[in-house]
This record gives structure tokens, C-alpha cells and sequence, in this order.
């Protein structure tokens, strides 16, 4: 186990620790958010909690910095990150958890004792002791401008709630905003292939868990924790897919004996899902374009025991990847935003900027181009996205059929496809709020190649 280069050896197991590092990767280095493999050296509760204020400090974090720096005189310096990395989680636990505020301030100094910053122990107990008490809804009602002022209120990029409001009602937004900064419950999905639903929830003998009311084969998890040491994992029983990814694959109906293209495989949890819908009787070529993806597809492959699956590294938006091959039918989970996901990737909204959205979009058309050359006439392809922007969903949908006039919808209905009416557009396409029915946000549309 390597030796972290800003606190002692003994100080390593800290699930605090761990949290404020796995904020600074975000905030400093523009990663993805997650708690280092040191983490399972701990016990459950301990790496619970890591996550928790790992997790929770990410889902708050403007409204925590507005907070800290109303009881800073001066700027923070900006290679203090571990420092700030402790003051924002402390204060994160002091607010929003159930640590009282003496405790969240005490342990944010024994942080700081043990670093290389130990100099500033007294900086950050005064500033938290004074930090703990502030009113935030105070600092809000200071902002004129009222867009702004929502965004911090939920803690949200502005650019991000501006874009939202131009499109969506106040209400919705509020709901949107709310929603993103709820814990999300665990979803399950069970492997056909190997057991069914029934037989798995009761070989999973805990507590809370209940088969969701509105998706076929998915089993809620309500308190979480560590799926590796569920009962059969190891076997291959189940994989962690939210509900609405979940229904993506069905709107394909994959038959035996058709010849399936996953456009956008990594992690592979469609692709398996589209395996168990035909009972394992379909060939699928399953396409990555990033190397570094490819190793963990098919860990999931050969954990959930899918077969017929051929996996190639590649960018499906050129056209030479697919030359002369032609499928029956093509599921693609574009590359997107993710910000219907943001509740269970809270990083995303501070990670992700206005730009990037146009130059998806791009990617997107690209793609979806390319993958509908090589689909037989009468062919049906599934388009799916976990953003809820308009850009990416609805009018990519309309901008591609307005250039392929050999193609038109093909609507999810909720009579033959079994989903929640609620969910459905008025022109057939799947559209879920963040939250919606405990579902991430997701977009899907289904087409046809009429000739």
C-alpha cells in the first residue's frame, strides 16, 4: 500500500481522509469522483461513511464554499486544496449529517495535526466553529439575480440551471435540482440467465430489499452498501443497472438468432441484458472505442457468464470500423453529458461546462449516422442517452430523421412494452426525470429503417 505524500502512515485508514482525497481528485485534478481501493481495507461502516461525505460534500458544493468563504477574510490560496479539500468535507458532515458540530470541527483538526498544514489547525477551527453557525439561506437571499440565486440554493453550476430554465418550467427545474441531490437507491438487475427474480431476493436475505414495482427483473436496495459481498456476485446473479437503463434494452426486443450491434458497449451492462432477453440464443458484437473501458467490459462479461458476445475496440462513428457488415439490430447508449445521472454522479455538474454539450451533440449525429448504415432494411435501433438536455435527446432524434427520410419512429408503447405511461413521450420516446419513479434521468428513442 503506498504512503499518501500529505499525511503520516497512520493516518492512511481514515475514512475522512479518504473523503477529502477523493474531493481534491475532482476539484484539482478534474477526475471522476471516487474513494481510493484503500477503502476496502476498512470496516463496512467506515467505508460507508467515506463514501457518504465523499459523495454528500460533492452533491453541496457551492453552497458549502458560499458558506466558508463568508467567514474567510481573504481568499484561500489556490494550492490549498487539502486544506480546503478538509474544510468542505467537515462542514458538509456538520450540515447534512448526523455528526455533531463540535465532532465534524474536532476531527477536521486531527486531520490537519497529522499534514503537512498542521500550522493551520487554529485557521480551520475557527473558521468551521463560525462556519457551522452561518444561515445559508441568508447568503442566497443576497443574490440579486434570481437564476443564480437558484443555483446555489441547490448547489448547481448556473449555466447548467440557465439552460434548464430556458426549456423546462420553474417547477420541473425545482424538482430537477432537488432530485439531483437526493442518494439514490441501489438497483439490481437480475440475470436472467442464471436465476429469477424471485429466487435471487430471497437468496439476497436482506432486510429491505423489494422488487421494484414498475421494471421487470429489477430488485431495490434502499440501504445500499457493497455489492462484492452480496450472495452471488461471484456467481453472476445480478448486475448494479439503474431501472431506467434497464428498460433501454428491452424497447431493442432482441430474438433469437438475430445479429445485434451495441455501438457503445463499456461497461456492459446492455450488452448483457440484451443477451438474457433472447436467453443467451443471439450473436451481439459489443464496440469500445476507449482501451482503457475495454478490460472492465469483459470482467462484467465473464462475471454475469454472457456468451456470443464479440468485443472490439474501436470508434463506431467512422465508417470504416463496420465496412461491409450489416445488422439486424443496433443499440446505442450514446456518449453524453450524464447529467440525468448527477444524483449518483454528483461530480458531472462540476465537472462538465456548456461547451462540452455542442461537442457531443456532434459526436452524437456522428455515430448515429454511422451505425444506421449498416442496419438491414426493416432493422430497428435503439438511441439512448442518461442526459435529460433537449440537444442530445429529442432534437438529435428530429435532426436525424429530417436527413434520413428511408427512416421514422417507431414508438415505445406502453401497451406492448409494458413501460409506465408516465414515461412516455407524445411521440412514443422514453423520457424519465431524475428521480422520476426512483429512476436516473433517461432518454431513448426506437427507429426504424423502413427500407
Amino acid at each position: 500500500m503506498k504512503t499518501n505524500n500529505k499525511v503520516s502512515r497512520r493516518a492512511k485508514l481514515n475514512p475522512r481522509l479518504l473523503a477529502v482525497e477523493a474531493v481534491e481528485r475532482v476539484t484539482r485534478d478534474k477526475l471522476p469522483l471516487a474513494i481510493s481501493a484503500e477503502a476496502d481495507l476498512l470496516q463496512p461502516r467506515d467505508r460507508a461513511l467515506a463514501f457518504e461525505i465523499a459523495f454528500g460534500t460533492m452533491r453541496y458544493l457551492s453552497l458549502l464554499d458560499a458558506i466558508l468563504a463568508s467567514c474567510i477574510a481573504r481568499p484561500l490560496a489556490s494550492k490549498r486544496h487539502f486544506l480546503r479539500g478538509v474544510l468542505r468535507t467537515a462542514l458538509y458532515q456538520a450540515r447534512y449529517m448526523r455528526v455533531p458540530d463540535r465532532a465534524a470541527v474536532h476531527e477536521a483538526v486531527e486531520l490537519l495535526k497529522l499534514s503537512p498544514e498542521n500550522s493551520h489547525c487554529g485557521f480551520v477551527n475557527a473558521v468551521l466553529r463560525k462556519a457551522v453557525k452561518v444561515d445559508s439561506g441568508k447568503i442566497v437571499a443576497k443574490i440579486k439575480d434570481k437564476t443564480e440565486a437558484l443555483a446555489l440554493q441547490y448547489s448547481h453550476p448556473s449555466w447548467l440551471v440557465k439552460g434548464w430554465l430556458a426549456k423546462e418550467t420553474r417547477q420541473r427545474v425545482v424538482e430537477r435540482l432537488r432530485s439531483n441531490n437526493t442518494q439514490p437507491t441501489l438497483t439490481l438487475r437480475t440475470n436472467t440467465l442464471k436465476i429469477d427474480r424471485a429466487a435471487l431476493l430471497k437468496a439476497l436475505d436482506v432486510d429491505d430489499a423489494v422488487a421494484a414495482p414498475y421494471t421487470p427483473d429489477a430488485i431495490l436496495l434502499p440501504s445500499g452498501g457493497g455489492i462484492e459481498g452480496l450472495p452471488g456476485f461471484s456467481n453472476g446473479w445480478f448486475a448494479v443497472q439503474d431501472q431506467a437503463a434497464q428498460w433501454v434494452s428491452r424497447f431493442l426486443r432482441p430474438k433469437a438468432g438475430e445479429y445485434i450491434l451495441d455501438a457503445c458497449a463499456a461497461p456492459g451492462g446492455k450488452t448483457a441484458h440484451l443477451s438474457a432477453l433472447a436467453n443467451g440464443e443471439i450473436n451481439i458484437v459489443a464496440i469500445e472505442k476507449y482501451p482503457s473501458r475495454i478490460e472492465r467490459l469483459l470482467d462484467n462479461l465473464n462475471r454475469l457468464q454472457v456468451a456470443s458476445v464479440t468485443v472490439r475496440q474501436g470508434d463506431v462513428g467512422k465508417d470504416a470500423l463496420l465496412a461491409g457488415e450489416m445488422f439486424d439490430k443496433i443499440l446505442l447508449d450514446a456518449p453524453c453529458s450524464g447529467t440525468g445521472i448527477i444524483r449518483r454522479h454528483p461530480e458531472i455538474k462540476w465537472r462538465r461546462k456548456a461547451k462540452d454539450i455542442e461537442k457531443l451533440v456532434k459526436e452524437q449525429s456522428a455515430i448515429l449516422a454511422a451505425t444506421a448504415k449498416v442496419l438491414r432494411p426493416g432493422g430497428i435501433l435503439v438511441y439512448a442517452t442518461c442526459s435529460v438536455e433537449y440537444e442530445e435527446n429529442e432534437k438529435q432524434i428530429e435532426n436525424f430523421l429530417s436527413n434520413h427520410p428511408d427512416w421514422r419512429r417507431e414508438p415505445i408503447s406502453e401497451k406492448i412494452d409494458l413501460v409506465p405511461a408516465e414515461l412516455l413521450t407524445p411521440n412514443g420516446d422514453f423520457q424519465v426525470e431524475p428521480g422520476q419513479l426512483d429512476m436516473d434521468g433517461f432518454y431513448a428513442a426506437r427507429l426504424l429503417r423502413v427500407k
